[in-house]
C-alpha cells in the first residue's frame, strides 16, 4: 500500500461502485460522488429496467404459445402500468442494495454534481481532497442531427423507459444492441415496428451469418428492417407521430421514434482537461494499459474511457485502477475475454474472436456448431432457434472465441471464456463431460464437432 490514502470516486456506475468499495477494502478514505442515481445507466436506465421489462415479454411470448405446451390460457394479455411498476420495483431494490454495501464499507456518499479542482472534487462549493481520483462518469444517449430531439414524439433510450403506455407504431434509428433489444422488447406487444440501419447489416458486434439469421427471425416477429438507409428527413413532426423520409424516398409514420445512435461520454466541462487528463476527439478519456490518465493522481474506467461498453467490465476495470492506485504493484487490465450479451430473442451472447474477425486477424479458422434444434432441453422449452458455434485455431486446436444464439445464451457463454483464459483446446473442451439434457451441453457438442469426434453430429 502506498500513502496515497484518500480516494474519490466521480460517477456512481457500476465502474465507480465497485471502485469506491474496492478502495474501502484496502482500507483508503473512501468518497463517492454521483449527481443522480447510485447505480448509473446500467442500474437506472440500462441493464436492469430493460431486463426486468424483456423478462415479462419473454413470460408473455410463452403464454401466447400455450397450446402447444397442452396448457389452456384464455385471454392473454398484458397490464403495461404493472410492467413498468415491476421494473420501478426491481431498480429501487437493486439501488438500495448498492447504498447498503457503501454504508457497510464505510464509503461516504456525496450527492451532486462533481467538478476536479486542482487535488479535489468539488461538489456545490464543498471540496473532497483526493490522493487518487477515479473518474467514471459514463455515457448519456447521442442525438441526432437534423432530428429535434426535445419533440414529444423522439425519445431516446432513457425517455423510452418512461413511456407510459406501449406505442402502436415504433421507428428505430440504428440497429445495433440497444435498437434490437428494444425491437425484441416491444413488439410482442403489438407495437408496429421499422428499424432503420445504415450499415449493411444488423448488429455490427457479431458475425455477419448469426446477424442474419438474427434478422430473419426479428421479421418473423413482424419487425420491419431497412439495411444500408438513412433517415434523409423528418417531414413532419405530427401530433400523433412522426412522418420520416429515407434516402430511397421510402415514407415511414410512426407515433413514435427512438434515436439510438449511440451514447457520448460525459466528460466535458468538469475539469478534467484543467486537470492534466487528456481526452480524444470523440470525448473519451485516454488511460494506459494500467487505466492511469495523463495525470498520475487521476484514474478513468467504464464507458467513458470508450471500448466495450459493457458494465461488468466497468466493474472490472474500477477494482483494477483502486488495485493499480494503491497497491506495491500494477497489473494491466486484460479484455481478451469479456463476454457481450444480448438480450434479444433470441439471446446472443459472444467472448473472444467471432468466426470473422478471428479470419481477419489471420486465423485459419475451423468451426464447430451444435444448433438448438438437437437439444432435447432447448425443444423442450419451446425454444429451437439458434446455435452455439466455437470458433478455433485450425493449426493448434486452441478455441479463440464462441458466439451462441438461442435460449438461455448469456447464461452459457462463460465456460468458453473460462476455458480460452485458461488455454483450452476444442479437445479439452468437449472432453468436458455436460449434464444431460441441458441447453449447455451444446456448448460441449460444438466443440466435440469442431475436432470430429461430435457422436450425433456430421
Amino acid at each position: 500500500m502506498t500513502d496515497a490514502r484518500r480516494v474519490v470516486v466521480l460517477g456512481g456506475g457500476p465502474g465507480g461502485d465497485v471502485a469506491a468499495l474496492r478502495a474501502a477494502q484496502l482500507g483508503a478514505d473512501s468518497y463517492l460522488v454521483e449527481r443522480a442515481e447510485l447505480g448509473g445507466t446500467c442500474l437506472n436506465w440500462g441493464c436492469i429496467p430493460t431486463k426486468s421489462l424483456l423478462s415479462s415479454v419473454d413470460l408473455l411470448r410463452r403464454m401466447q404459445r400455450a397450446d402447444e405446451y397442452g396448457l389452456v390460457a384464455k385471454e392473454v394479455g398484458f397490464d403495461f402500468g404493472k410492467m413498468m411498476k415491476r421494473k420501478d420495483e426491481i431498480v429501487t431494490t437493486m439501488r438500495g442494495g448498492v447504498e447498503g454495501a457503501a454504508k457497510r464499507k464505510g464509503v461516504t456518499v456525496v450527492g451532486g454534481q462533481g467538478v476536479v479542482d486542482g487535488d479535489a472534487v468539488v461538489v456545490d462549493g464543498e471540496r473532497y481532497p483526493f490522493d487518487v481520483l477515479v473518474v467514471s462518469v459514463g455515457t448519456e444517449p447521442s442525438g441526432l442531427a437534423g432530428i429535434d430531439m426535445e419533440q414529444d414524439a423522439v425519445l431516446t433510450s432513457n425517455d423510452i423507459l418512461m413511456l407510459t403506455r406501449v406505442p402502436k407504431s415504433l421507428l428505430i434509428i440504428g440497429g445495433g444492441v440497444i435498437g434490437c433489444e428494444f425491437a425484441s422488447l416491444f413488439a410482442p406487444l403489438g407495437t408496429k415496428i421499422t428499424v432503420v440501419e445504415l450499415l449493411p447489416r444488423l448488429l455490427a458486434e457479431i458475425d455477419e451469418r448469426t446477424a442474419r439469421q438474427f434478422q430473419r427471425l426479428l421479421e418473423k416477429d413482424g419487425v420491419t428492417v431497412h439495411l444500408g438507409r438513412t433517415v434523409e428527413e423528418i417531414e413532419k413532426y405530427l401530433k400523433s407521430g412522426v412522418r420520416a423520409r429515407l434516402d430511397d424516398g421510402t415514407i415511414i409514420k410512426a407515433e413514435k421514434l427512438l434515436v439510438s445512435v449511440g451514447r457520448a461520454p460525459q466528460t466535458e466541462g468538469i475539469g478534467l482537461r484543467e486537470a492534466g487528463v487528456e481526452i480524444d476527439e470523440r470525448g473519451h478519456i485516454v488511460v494506459d494499459e494500467f487505466l492511469c490518465t495523463a495525470n498520475p493522481s487521476i484514474y478513468a474506467v467504464g464507458d467513458c474511457i470508450g471500448g466495450l461498453q459493457l458494465a461488468h467490465l466497468a466493474s472490472a476495470e474500477g477494482a483494477r485502477a483502486i488495485e493499480n492506485a494503491l497497491g506495491e504493484q500494477r497489473t494491466p487490465i486484460d479484455r481478451t475475454v469479456v463476454p457481450s450479451c444480448i438480450y434479444t430473442h433470441p439471446e446472443i451472447a459472444t467472448v473472444g474472436l467471432n468466426a470473422d474477425a478471428a479470419k481477419e486477424a489471420g486465423h485459419e479458422v475451423k468451426l464447430g456448431q451444435a444448433r438448438f434444434l438437437g437439444s432435447g432441453k432447448a425443444l423442450g422449452e419451446g425454444e429451437a432457434e439458434g446455435y452455439a458455434q466455437i470458433v478455433t485455431d485450425a493449426d493448434t486446436g486452441l478455441i479463440l472465441g464462441a458466439t451462441i444464439m438461442g435460449v438461455h445464451a448469456v447464461e452459457m457463454i462463460h465456460e468458453v471464456g473460462v476455458a480460452i483464459a485458461d488455454g483450452f483446446s476444442a479437445a479439452d473442451l468437449g472432453g468436458v463431460i455436460h449434464a444431460h439434457p441441458t441447453v449447455s451441453e451444446m456448448v460441449m457438442d460444438a466443440a466435440q464437432q469442431a475436432v470430429g469426434v461430435a457422436p450425433y453430429l456430421s
